[in-house]
């Protein structure tokens, strides 16, 4: 079960008070105080119920692989207000063993300046553990300090004993109801440490104010296209009878709603969104606090066939990339069935018969937002005709039939005969589009007339054509 408790001290003192140590934070509140409470045995942190904050906070290992434990041995000392009872202890057995400790549940949501201090007990005299301490944001661990300088005051070198660590200062982003801290001996060394009363402090915030520190932002700060965004404030309480007002356009201007949230609100162009508080003793005159949304236009794409969608050997189209409003600076990528174009970067393409597919163009403004045209369609266009290309030639040439097949793969046949009926060329051929390429080299065939024919099978002919070689 989780819990979610403030632990308020009874009146303001120092943790120098508790500690003897940092006198600068005299004039913070103490959160809590734990100092392990009196263990009857050596026992593991995730079953000791014996916490002097037993029932109001919430004692875990920090999601760790490993526990720490709790034993009386090597009672804390040393220090002012050491609390001599029990200590978490950190084996170092293994150099691949990693224990935690943590402390849950914590509401701070009222407190501002958390500061963190505690005791450690020093295990060698030489060396210093592989340590580190972490705190809870709602979302994620993150790390408050895990090298020796980041916590501790002494040397490497200093003797065996207990010391006051250094005192660690949580950021803002640990002010939340649900605060959670975690102290754990890593992997890597054998070297142990123990640590015993563990001191959070912070300052009360400010209760009853007119909106003094305000946070303001919103869900979505930039977007491709009209959004909606979630608007929100953070700060102390208010006055009695004063709430958080927006508006759009300007301080004062549209109302937008009331409230230290807005969700799902519509945004269609950039805007500017002000918020503050209103009502009771703070009037309806103060300044605001704003956030931006910035809206990027996203142009409608459209491709435009100069040209016929059904092309013949021999005929070109070109697609032409149309954006709605018209754009400048734009980044085009064209797509054959999916496929990038290489090469293809312009507002415009040509193809031909051997390039026959469903074509998109996408468009990538120059503030990182793309749009993706619909596609168009280049086909076949039905000819009965025998397709020979150079005619006439010196070498090199391709013949093309039309084929209305719509599995390909198939073979067909070309053989070639000169002015005497004499077959001078015979060849199967894969068929892998309405107007496959059939390719042949003439170059050193002599001078004259040839008939080319085509067929599925030798001696059928479904196409006859004429070919000049020079």
């Amino acid at each position: 079960m989780n819990r979610c408790i403030t632990l308020f001290s009874f009146s303001l003192f120092s943790v120098a008070s508790l500690l003897g140590f940092n006198t600068a934070i005299q004039a913070q509140t103490v959160i809590f105080a734990e100092s392990m409470g009196v263990p009857s045995a050596t026992t593991v942190v995730t079953t000791y119920s014996g916490w002097q904050n037993a029932g109001a906070l919430i004692f875990s290992n920090g999601e760790q692989a490993a526990s720490a434990d709790v034993r009386t041995t090597n009672a804390s000392t040393g220090y002012t207000n050491a609390s001599g009872g029990g200590n978490v202890f950190y084996t170092g057995t293994s150099a691949t063993n990693a224990g935690g400790f943590s402390i849950e549940g914590i509401n701070v949501a009222a407190f501002r300046n958390l500061t963190l201090d505690f005791a450690y007990r020093k295990e060698s005299s030489s060396a210093f553990p592989n340590f580190s301490v972490d705190y809870w944001n709602g979302t994620a661990w993150v790390n408050l300090g895990n090298t020796a300088a980041a916590l501790f005051n002494e040397a490497a070198n200093a003797a065996v004993g207990w010391y006051p660590a250094k005192t660690i200062t949580l950021p803002a982003a640990a002010q939340i109801n649900g605060l959670k801290l975690r102290f754990v001996r890593n992997t890597g060394g054998t070297v142990t440490i123990r640590i015993d009363d563990v001191v959070l402090t912070g300052t009360p915030a400010v209760v009853g104010s007119c909106g003094t520190n305000v946070t303001v932002s919103s869900s979505v700060t930039a977007s491709c296209g009209p959004t909606s965004v979630n608007l929100s404030v953070v700060s102390g309480p208010l006055v009695p009878g004063a709430s958080w007002v927006w508006y759009s356009g300007s301080c004062g201007g549209t109302r937008v709603g009331t409230g230290a949230t807005l969700a799902g609100v519509p945004v269609s162009a950039t805007t500017s969104f002000f918020v503050r508080s209103e009502g009771g003793s703070c009037g309806t005159t103060r300044p605001c606090e704003t956030v931006r949304v910035t809206v990027t236009p996203i142009p409608v794409m459209s491709v435009e066939v100069l040209g016929d969608t059904s092309l013949i050997p021999g005929k070109t189209t070109t697609l032409i990339a149309t954006s709605n409003p018209a754009s400048t600076g734009l980044v085009y990528t064209w797509r054959k069935d999916g496929v990038v174009v290489n090469g293809a970067t312009g507002s415009s393409i040509t193809v031909g018969i051997d390039d026959l597919g469903t074509y998109t163009v996408s468009a990538l403004t120059a503030t990182g937002c793309s749009a993706t045209s619909p596609g168009r369609r280049i086909t076949a266009a039905a000819s009965e005709q025998a397709w020979i290309s150079p005619n006439p030639t010196n070498g090199p040439f391709k013949v093309r039939y039309y084929s209305r097949a719509t599995a390909f793969n198939f073979q067909r046949i070309l053989y070639i005969y000169d002015q005497q009926g004499r077959l001078v060329f015979s060849r199967n051929y894969a068929i892998t589009g309405p107007y496959s390429s059939m390719d042949v080299d003439f170059s050193g065939m002599s001078k004259g007339i040839y008939y080319v024919f085509i067929g599925k099978t030798v001696g059928e002919r479904i196409a006859v054509g004429k070919l000049v070689v020079q």
